[in-house]
């Protein structure tokens, strides 16, 4: 397999697991804390590898084993979505000392989807078991009172397929998680406190070390029941169910939430889609989906009910080919049955906006960059009018979230995508801003996506 990128926003799988301890260290009266993260090498060759990660436990040279997550349903990533960007799997507490392997079991199955758009379905080994595991040299090590990390990069550049076979041969290894250019985290859990408007406390459903969220700028907080969306914690309480996306941070085991689900009503959410419009025509949604809660049988997936959706960003009068959504409901057969709707870089008030342009795409190379305010060279631009290539064009990056990369990387020359609304002619209040290339930080960037350009 040989490389291919990652769109995102962003992700991603949730955090379902039932991890625990099992090694008993004789004196041992605390606990360290780690954060176990996947990521993956780039890849060129497929546009999507789907796995589903059962579990994965930690042994040392004593043959005594801890359990970093275990989860029966799994967690289905789109490892080339990963490339050089870490997910959080779990955070555990686990008994202190020396680790030197990691078994990690995955669900008997990869589903490849190749640049064309074929999909393979294939499995990794020809035993029939429902499973696979594998064993990954490394070394942890866990102090009391400590938090840590684990990244396991699932390295698609030596994964081999066998055609013949249909299987998959998959090379694990450990990786420096203080080279990935950023760590994301989904979290479902319960509000334990709220501290103030723009933070509160979660406790993960996993049993594991409670996570602060602290609200991003440009959150979103939606509730399942209305598709209310609200941009504090007003709307949270102790022991509220809830869904938390965005960056994480392992070293304060904080997460900067850009989304917040709170699953308070009878409206039933059970799967989720992130991915690209490839069809609209007002009756028909076709998505091409990069993330999801599930392994999607096919590239795409038609998402009815569309039309009855709580839009959280934009408006279904907005929804167009070529956005990036991000879609809350259920699977149904080869549908996907949707009941909140966000498109991303959408404005979370369109319906009040005083923009000329309340949803517009551009792409180009900073060439100034003032504060908050950075000027940039337009090579590309979609959904947007009286821009051209070669405008210059003010971009105001006060609210925006940065899916990809940070602010260090907003610096002359780099190349970045800005998604957000016109409020004049030459001004764009921008909602996302995703690092293309030019960043120091990802030695991957530019290469990865100037050569898949045309997914953007």
């Amino acid at each position: 397999m040989k490389n291919r990128a990652f769109i995102l926003l962003p992700l991603i799988a949730s955090l379902v697991a039932c991890g625990g301890n099992d090694v008993t260290t004789s004196g041992a009266t605390s606990t360290g804390t780690v954060s176990l993260l996947v990521t993956d090498n780039l890849t060129l060759s497929y546009s999507e590898v789907w796995v589903n990660i059962r579990s994965i436990t930690a042994t040392n040279a004593s043959n005594q084993s801890v359990t970093l997550y275990q989860d029966a349903t799994g967690q289905t990533h789109n490892l080339s979505q990963l490339a050089n960007i870490g997910a959080l799997v779990d955070t555990q507490s686990v008994t202190p000392g020396t680790y030197t392997s990691f078994q990690i079991t995955l669900a008997n199955s990869i589903t490849l989807t190749d640049l064309n758009g074929i999909v393979t379905h294939a499995t990794f080994d020809q035993s029939g078991n429902p499973v696979y595991v594998m064993t990954v040299p490394g070394g942890l090590t866990v102090n009391a009172n400590q938090a840590t990390t684990l990244a396991l990069d699932f390295n698609l550049q030596q994964f081999t397929y066998d055609a013949a076979t249909n299987t998959v041969t998959p090379v694990v290894i450990q990786k420096d998680h203080r080279t990935l250019h950023q760590t994301i985290a989904t979290a479902r859990g319960q509000v334990q406190t709220v501290v103030s408007p723009t933070q509160f406390i979660l406790t993960p459903a996993t049993g594991g070390a409670n996570i602060t969220v602290n609200l991003h700028s440009s959150v979103i907080i939606i509730s399942s029941s209305t598709g209310a969306v609200t941009t504090d914690t007003s709307a949270l309480q102790a022991g509220l169910p809830v869904k938390v996306a965005g960056s994480y941070d392992a070293n304060t085991l904080t997460i900067t939430a850009a989304s917040v689900l709170i699953s308070d009503g009878a409206v039933v959410i059970r799967d989720e889609i992130e991915g690209i419009v490839t069809f609209f025509d007002g009756a028909t949604l076709t998505v091409d989906v990069k993330e999801a809660s599930f392994t999607p049988d096919s590239n795409t997936i038609n998402v009815t009910n569309f039309d009855i959706a709580k839009f959280s960003r934009g408006t279904l009068a907005l929804l167009g080919v070529g956005q990036e959504v991000e879609i809350k409901g259920s699977r149904e057969n080869d549908n996907f049955s949707a009941a909140i709707i966000e498109i991303e870089g959408g404005s979370r008030n369109s319906g009040n906006s005083h923009h000329v342009d309340d949803y517009a795409e551009l792409k180009g190379r900073i060439t100034v960059v003032d504060g908050v305010n950075l000027t940039i060279a337009v090579s590309k631009y979609e959904h947007v009018n009286g821009v051209s290539n070669g405008s210059l064009v003010m971009i105001n990056s006060a609210n925006s979230w940065i899916s990809k990369g940070d602010s260090s990387c907003l610096v002359v020359g780099a190349q970045i995508k800005v998604k957000g609304a016109m409020s004049d002619a030459a001004t764009l209040d921008a909602t996302r801003i995703e690092i293309k290339s030019g960043c120091a930080k990802d030695g991957n960037a530019g290469t990865q996506e100037d050569e898949t350009d045309a997914d953007d």
